[in-house]
């Protein structure tokens, strides 16, 4: 994980600590206003699969939603659990605290999530002006961004690659189409810090097993080698 996303993370998982215990100090929420539980230290690599295999393992059934955290389409190895009766709240932090996956013992905390984007919500045009600049930040649970396991980032592209290039360049994979205004590929808009001369996308695919075959067909391989050599290495996951 990197120095800015590991700070980030952990800023903000005090921040929403800080606001739960305030809020229960006060007596403003009660056992049945709350209904997340905040998974803390998973591994990066971790699935919401992973994260409901756990609980069907603790015998704890009251799920219906598990979320992954994101900052910038990069998982922060934090999950929003959501619980289907908020009666079982603390019974699922008590059974979910110190358990361990992939090597990794998980920290479990009631909590509601608390909001990193914009509150400006955007209609379908505001959205496609939106995309065309690239302002999907992709940070949150699920990314903030609708996508049911059909959507991949690519990374370590060229910086000068366009949309239209990188579309030609994927005319082997079926893409989503325009849904609801929805462009297929999006240019990402860079960390203003970043200094890395290479690109971003965010593609979206027809279908979850097409996103898979994106990704096992291209990651880790070089975009263009006999023009770029082996400068822009293709990074590519399936955001879930």
């Amino acid at each position: 994980m990197s120095v800015n996303i590991a700070r980030r993370t952990q800023r903000h998982t005090s921040q929403v600590l800080r606001e739960a215990n305030f809020a229960k100090n006060k007596g403003w929420l009660n056992g049945s206003d709350r209904n997340h539980v905040l998974l803390v230290d998973l591994p990066r690599t971790a699935l919401p699969a992973d994260v409901r295999r756990l609980c069907a393992k603790q015998r704890f059934d009251h799920v219906s939603k598990v979320a992954l955290d994101y900052y910038r389409f990069s998982p922060t190895g934090r999950a929003w659990v959501t619980i289907s009766d908020a009666n079982h709240t603390e019974a699922a932090v008590k059974v979910l605290k110190n358990c361990n996956i992939g090597g990794a013992m998980i920290k479990a905390h009631a909590a509601e999530p608390v909001s990193e984007r914009p509150s400006r919500t955007r209609g379908p045009k505001g959205r496609m002006e939106a995309a065309e600049r690239g302002i999907i930040p992709g940070t949150g649970p699920d990314t903030g961004i609708p996508h049911q396991g059909r959507c991949v980032v690519m990374y370590g592209l060229p910086g000068q690659l366009t949309v239209e290039t990188l579309r030609a360049f994927l005319k082997s994979f079926k893409l989503a189409g325009m849904e609801n205004g929805q462009k297929e590929v999006i240019k990402v808009e860079l960390d203003p810090d970043n200094k890395n001369p290479t690109s971003r996308f965010f593609v979206r695919l027809a279908s979850v097993a097409e996103a898979h075959r994106l990704v096992r067909r291209l990651h880790m391989t070089h975009y263009q080698p006999d023009h770029y050599g082996t400068r822009c290495p293709i990074h590519a996951h399936v955001i879930y």
